[in-house]
């Protein structure tokens, strides 16, 4: 089984403007909510291309239960940790073609919440995998702010794969961890490891890096201009799909490519096949409001194209 893991799960305010007025009146011209958080997202593709997944994190009042109904909904499976407070709503605007978005930090967690989430994920064994994505929201008790490190340590003592999507400053101990994948982006390499980053065949030795240091498989994306696949010392690069469709959306492109891999790699066993469809998933993500379609992403795939240049 796969489960994902978003410890800070929201609800997604998305508003379109002409213009934003700042300090004046704005008048929108369309809004839609839908659940948000990454290992969620992933949770959303893998039910897309009919890959089972059981759905986990903690949720609170009504926005929890927006989140937990359209995810049943969708027919994925779901066992949060309820907890006292609510989830946060974030505000993505959109103004001629660009992202704004203001995320909240999310609600405090308490110890107790905590041990629930752990002792629920503790019945992980060997041939499930755990998605771990997104930011850790306040804790109560500031021991808990390792949350990902206690989590990554059950997966790994029940033999369980994992996936860590999260936030840099926890990348470098996690990856000691023999994550299956990582998935950083270009400014989260620049930030772990204090670069600045020319070229896109700049980080080439970063994605070996990683690899290096645990990682089984690295994706390092670079927004419109493609991404690297990272298998031992074989390095692949995907070119941006062409399709004649314009891009209206970036906001879960990254998750998109996660379910993508870790979906086929469960199926399939071969990482650039899985690549591949990785590549076609946030493809398709991009041109949609909210998540593709398996169609859609299927549509996407004979379009990809992926090289090994290393």
């Amino acid at each position: 089984m796969i489960y994902t893991v978003t410890l800070n799960p929201s609800i997604d305010l998305f508003v379109e403007l002409k213009n934003l007025n700042l300090g004046g009146q704005n008048n929108i011209i369309q809004e839609r909510s839908i659940p948000g958080g990454k290992a969620l997202n992933v949770s959303r593709i893998l039910s897309s291309l009919r890959i089972p997944t059981i759905a986990t994190g903690f949720v609170g009042g009504f926005q929890g239960e927006f989140i937990k109904d359209w995810l049943t909904n969708e027919n994925i499976s779901t066992n949060f940790v309820k907890m006292e407070n609510h989830n946060r709503t974030n505000i993505k605007l959109f103004e001629n073609k660009q992202e704004t978005m203001i995320n909240f930090p999310g609600p405090t967690i308490k110890s107790e919440e905590v041990d629930e989430l752990v002792y629920y994920l503790s019945r992980v064994r060997e041939g499930d995998t755990i998605i771990f994505g997104g930011s850790v929201p306040p804790m109560e008790d500031g021991l808990d702010n390792d949350i990902y490190s206690r989590l990554v340590s059950v997966a790994t003592a029940n033999g369980a794969d994992f996936v860590a999507d999260v936030p840099a400053k926890y990348l470098l101990d996690i990856v000691k961890e023999n994550p299956i994948l990582v998935k950083p982006n270009a400014e989260d390499i620049e930030e772990i490891f204090n670069v600045r980053i020319e070229d896109k065949k700049d980080f080439i030795p970063y994605g070996k890096k990683l690899v290096n240091m645990g990682a089984k498989y690295v994706i390092i994306s670079y927004g419109a201009s493609g991404s690297m696949l990272f298998v031992g010392d074989d390095v692949y690069e995907s070119t941006p799909v062409k399709d004649g469709n314009e891009i209206i959306n970036t906001v879960a492109c990254r998750d998109a490519m996660i379910g993508g891999f870790v979906g086929t790699m469960v199926r399939d066993g071969d990482p650039v096949e899985s690549y591949k469809v990785s590549v076609a998933s946030a493809s398709a993500t991009a041109r949609v409001l909210d998540l593709p379609s398996r169609e859609e992403i299927m549509k996407m795939l004979p379009l990809v194209n992926v090289e090994k240049i290393g």
